[in-house]
């Protein structure tokens, strides 16, 4: 990380910011964010006290539901301001470079704020709407390309952003900014409140998707052959990986692999999927639902959204497996009668084999994982597949006792 510039370097990178003569800004972190010294301190207050819903839209777990009118309501409100005003100072400080101790990072982009996410930064230009992704040194050009190339399938679908510039060679894209509220009702405790939800806004969304493009047919054991070989899971075998978390993941991939082997090399259907299918992706807009976070998209077993959906509520919302194996009691026989309709041979085989893709959804998810574990710098991903899996035997044998 670079050190905080000096109040006369600070004007000096304004002016070059001004006459466009540079290509690097400085953002300066706090909390969880990364803020652009070259804004004033007015443009900054400005985001604290009047844009705060643009910030809670990008990571919405740091609002709390708390009643109005209440006493806590307003304690909650107070201590908000207190906190954005010492913000406010620190930002003014290192403004004037009177920090020396400050965590900075140099980014190519203008914008009023970013955060780190895999791979790389976001920078978001709320007055410009446009949101752009600057990709870290040692990512290749060949994971960009791919990356691009995906985000522009995507834009074609109605409730994904937009992907609007991209320059492979400097190693960015930008996509349309969303102007949203936080969909609230999808992390709701009551369940008849968030299946409504679900059936209005979630399933249509999920049917989207499928029909996206023609579905591929593909061989049971031919593709736990593909997911064994991906070179994040092979390494699961090899001495290199001693941590018990590791262990724990090998001994439930093996598991799964040797239980789903004996169903036989069944024919199962793969679609377009979202790859991370979750109330944290989902953003209310004027124009409807919208889902953003598409870097994980990619063809997988029919049911992998559907699950996402659900499972979220038990790993992040800490939802009871109880709640949520009700949830998906009633929900889905619904959805495989709505695919009904268009897709019937997708629907006759999401009945005959629901527990099949069921399991393949944990397969699919655990593999995903592993993936982005080697290059998520940000996020404990280790941890968060170990909180899947737990998730997964808990359903499992919840669903034995049932039986």
């Amino acid at each position: 990380m670079s050190q905080t510039l000096p109040y006369s370097e600070t004007k000096a990178k304004c002016f070059e910011m001004k006459s466009r003569k540079s290509s690097q800004f400085q953002y300066i972190k706090i909390n969880e964010y990364y803020f652009c010294l070259q804004q004033t301190p007015a443009v900054f207050a400005w985001l604290l006290f009047c844009k705060r819903e643009d910030l809670l839209t990008i990571q919405p777990w740091l609002k709390k539901s708390v009643a109005p009118w209440t006493l806590m309501y307003f304690r909650y409100h107070w201590k908000m301001v207190k906190r954005n005003v010492w913000h406010l100072i620190f930002f003014v400080q290192c403004w004037l470079g009177l920090r020396d101790n400050a965590q900075t990072v140099q980014l190519p982009v203008y914008g009023q704020f970013g955060m780190a996410v895999h791979k790389g930064y976001k920078i978001f230009d709320i007055r410009s709407r446009v949101v752009t992704k600057i990709f870290d040194p040692d990512v290749n050009q060949s994971s960009i390309f791919r990356e691009i190339e995906q985000l522009k399938k995507v834009s074609q679908i109605a409730f994904a952003p937009s992907l609007t510039k991209w320059n492979i060679a400097e190693r960015w894209y930008q996509e349309e900014y969303i102007r949203s509220n936080i969909a609230a009702l999808h992390r709701s405790t009551d369940s008849v409140a968030l299946l409504k939800g679900f059936y209005r806004e979630v399933m249509p969304c999920i049917n989207s998707l499928i029909f996206f493009q023609p579905p591929e047919a593909k061989g049971l054991i031919g593709y736990l052959e593909e997911l064994m070989e991906i070179p994040e899971v092979r390494r699961l075998s090899t001495d290199e990986l001693n941590e018990s978390g590791f262990k724990k993941i090998k001994t439930f991939l093996d598991g799964m692999f040797e239980c789903l082997r004996t169903e036989g090399n069944i024919s199962l259907y793969l679609v377009f999927t979202h790859g991370d299918f979750c109330p944290a992706n989902m953003l209310n807009t004027e124009r409807g639902i919208k889902f953003i976070d598409w870097e994980s998209a990619e063809n997988r077993s029919v049911l992998f959204d559907f699950y996402s959906y659900f499972f979220y509520r038990i790993v992040t919302g800490k939802h009871s497996v109880d709640r949520v194996a009700s949830e998906i009691n009633e929900g889905l026989p619904n959805f495989i009668l709505e695919l009904a309709m268009k897709m019937p041979e997708i629907a006759q085989s999401l009945s005959h084999f629901e527990k099949v893709y069921r399991w393949m959804y944990y397969v699919e998810e655990v593999c995903k994982s592993l993936v982005r574990e080697r290059t998520d710098k940000n996020l404990n991903i280790l941890e968060d597949i170990l909180e899947f899996i737990g998730a997964f035997i808990r359903y499992e044998e919840l669903l034995t006792c049932k039986d």
